[in-house]
């Protein structure tokens, strides 16, 4: 089975943490690489595309990246905004500025402060803007109003990781019981978290050669572009893929019947990498390789060859009620950087790992 993959680092977080943790800005995708001299994105290995490198000035607590027709955004780690600045790169003029935080059960909250900034201090709500008017802003950060007061108004007290849990939920972590979606879901946004938490604890001379994660939930429109597109779009920063080098999904053929996808992305290859608990045979994953690969070429603005991977050497289910459980194992593995070898995790373990999550 070779090696054994064990770390620390993704243990669950305890209490002693969880205050810091909370301060924690989990939002994919927009997250500044501290250096102590500038870097060119074009050093960043991704696949070519004409429209895919922005100029990227790196502060020591920003990023700021310049779009064409003089519009900006800096990146930071509690808050993105966009709009006009000044010589200093502080936020200066016409502008839209995300403010991120996260409660006690890793629920998310959003707060928006749009209208005119000085020398960073936000002044007063622009009163001038016509009802279609944009502000100085690039495309690829837009998000709708609707976006905006859900992730503004949800209830948290009844949410953990930003999903309703009730006591069916619950119950499905109980052994020999399928998970449900909401408890997936949910721990994979706790992956995010923490994967996030991770990055902004190594020192910033090192944050370079971190490999950051993102992993999209079950419920991510794969088979809809312009419904994938919107829900990026929360992101703030639509080509994640130059942000994150470990892209991975979380797929829902059906409720009993839940597997893995890793996304690799080179100048030269597509790869889509499954990893299931029931191999079987490369025709039962031909939708997903075919959803992906158009998913990506629409994104990448270019043609793609995919070529399906079925990982080997992970461990396999002999019933049919942990197939979500090692869909979890198999995220988990990607975040701590055990693609090559087997995580050591049984299905009873990472069910105790959910329990203390979402009851304590």
């Amino acid at each position: 089975m070779g090696n054994n993959c064990v770390s620390e680092s993704d243990s669950l977080i305890n209490e002693n943490t969880q205050g810091n943790f909370n301060q924690i800005d989990s939002r994919p995708g927009i997250y500044a690489i501290e250096h102590s001299t500038n870097t060119c994105l074009e050093s960043i290995s991704i696949m070519s595309s004409p429209d895919s490198a922005y100029p990227i000035t790196y502060k020591d607590n920003m990023d700021v990246i310049a779009f064409k027709g003089h519009k900006f955004a800096i990146f930071e780690k509690h808050s993105v905004y966009y709009g006009e600045i000044n010589q200093k790169f502080e936020k200066n003029g016409k502008g839209k500025l995300y403010l991120k935080s996260l409660d006690k059960n890793g629920n998310q909250k959003l707060v928006i402060k749009k209208g005119i900034f000085k020398n960073d201090k936000y002044l007063e709500s622009e009163q001038t803007s016509t009802k279609n008017e944009l502000l100085d802003e690039t495309i690829d950060s837009k998000i709708t109003e609707a976006q905006d007061s859900y992730n503004s108004t949800i209830q948290i007290e009844h949410y953990k990781y930003n999903k309703l849990i009730n006591e069916k939920d619950l119950n499905s972590i109980n052994d020999k019981n399928q998970l449900r979606p909401n408890i997936v879901n949910g721990y994979i946004q706790y992956l995010q978290q923490l994967d996030e938490q991770l990055y902004w604890d190594t020192p910033p001379h090192k944050r370079e050669k971190f490999q950051r994660t993102i992993i999209f939930q079950s419920s991510s429109p794969l088979d809809n572009y312009d419904e994938f597109k919107q829900l990026i779009k929360q992101f703030r920063f639509v080509k994640f893929w130059l942000i994150y080098k470990k892209i991975g999904f979380v797929i829902e053929h059906n409720p009993n019947r839940w597997y893995f996808v890793e996304v690799q992305l080179t100048e030269d290859e597509f790869n889509i990498i499954i990893y299931d608990s029931i191999k079987c045979s490369k025709v039962f994953y031909d939708q997903i390789k075919h959803q992906l690969s158009q998913l990506f070429q629409k994104l990448l603005n270019h043609r793609l060859e995919a070529k399906l991977i079925i990982k080997d050497n992970i461990p396999q289910s002999y019933n049919t009620y942990d197939s979500a459980v090692y869909t979890c194992i198999f995220a988990r593995m990607l975040r701590c950087n055990c693609r090559n070898k087997v995580l050591n995790m049984s299905p009873s373990q990472m069910r105790s790992d959910l329990q203390k999550l979402f009851l304590n």
